[in-house]
Order: structure tokens, then C-alpha cells, then sequence
């Protein structure tokens, strides 16, 4: 993909360009899903594919799988080290709760995380290593909807080359390499 064909050549511009371009939420035959939507979880179950590339930024809108994809490619192209990570939560048993996917990058010996699809979090976060940005993000994403998780995993995950459903994408991230932060 050719970012500079859109005026994206560092990290702050593909935060700018998000801003400017893109919404949270997905399509489907022309109909737009919000996260507001009452019925967003089970239409996203029914309806979502992961967009790729062009086809994400001619959408205008993405979840954090979609952005946390399109920033990996950014990152590729740009020769920028990066990792990906999926968190993956549990309220009760194997009952699922809400995931996260999201890009940490390494710049001048510290990592940031960038963050758009969270939309309280927005930004580029900036951590004197990778366990305290992994940390921090973590503690957020738990202390964020107020829910007491049973727990959460943490897995490091691989780049995606299809247009995968929900239960695709999530399959696909517990393929990755499991993250265990207490022992890091």
C-alpha cells in the first residue's frame, strides 16, 4: 500500500489521518454499525470482516482489529519495530468479555503505544520499556468497563492476510504466542 499517497509517513500522521478520515464502527451492505448500537456485538458476530489495506480506508470505518492491522502495515512498510497484541477477557468460566487488539512501537530506546480505536485512550503513549507500556495497557483495558474479569489473556499476535470474520479474527489471534506478564 502507498501511505504516501495520503500523507502518512510517520507515526503522528497516521494518527492525524485516522482522525481526519476514519470512525469506529463497521459496514455491511451499505449499513453502518456504531458501538453505541444496541445491537452492535451481535451484528458484528453476524456481519463483521476484517478490512485490509484500501479496502479499510474506503470503508471510513474500522474496529480495533481493523486499525491495529492497517498500523502494522504502516509499521512493515516504515521499517518501524512494532508488536501486536490481543487481549482477550473472561467474566466468568469461558464466558468471553470484551477484547482488544492494539500496536506498541519502539522508538529512541523507549515504546509507545498507539492507540486510536480506544477512544479514551486516543493518542501515542510513551513507556520507558515494553513490560510497563504491556502493564499499563492492561491495567487500563481492566479497569475501564468497570468489570471485575476473571482473568485476561494477553497474546502476541501475527499479521492477518484475509478478510476474517469475528470468530476468524479471534481464532487467528489465539494462534499467536501467549503472553504471560508476570514472568516477563
Amino acid at each position: 500500500m502507498d501511505f504516501k499517497k495520503y500523507d502518512i509517513a510517520n507515526m503522528q500522521q497516521l494518527m492525524n489521518f485516522f482522525q481526519n478520515n476514519m470512525k469506529y464502527g463497521f459496514t455491511h451492505k451499505n449499513r453502518i454499525y456504531l458501538e453505541e448500537g444496541a445491537d452492535f456485538s451481535s451484528q458484528m458476530d453476524k456481519y463483521y470482516k476484517l478490512r485490509i489495506g484500501e479496502d479499510f480506508i474506503k470503508s471510513g470505518y474500522g474496529v480495533c482489529w481493523d486499525f491495529c492491522e492497517f498500523e502494522r502495515s504502516f509499521c512493515e512498510q516504515m521499517n518501524i519495530t512494532h508488536e501486536c497484541y490481543f487481549f482477550l477477557s473472561f467474566l466468568k468460566g469461558s464466558e468471553c468479555g470484551p477484547t482488544h487488539t492494539f500496536l506498541i512501537f519502539e522508538q529512541n530506546n523507549k515504546w509507545y503505544w498507539f492507540e486510536y480505536a480506544w477512544k479514551q485512550y486516543r493518542g501515542i503513549w510513551e513507556y520507558p520499556n515494553k513490560l510497563e507500556t504491556l502493564n499499563d495497557i492492561l491495567n487500563k483495558f481492566c479497569k475501564y468497563n468497570d468489570i471485575s474479569y476473571e482473568k485476561v489473556e494477553v497474546y502476541k499476535t501475527k499479521k492477518v492476510k484475509d478478510r476474517l470474520n469475528a470468530s476468524e479474527f479471534i481464532e487467528h489471534c489465539l494462534s499467536g504466542k501467549k503472553i504471560d506478564l508476570k514472568s516477563q
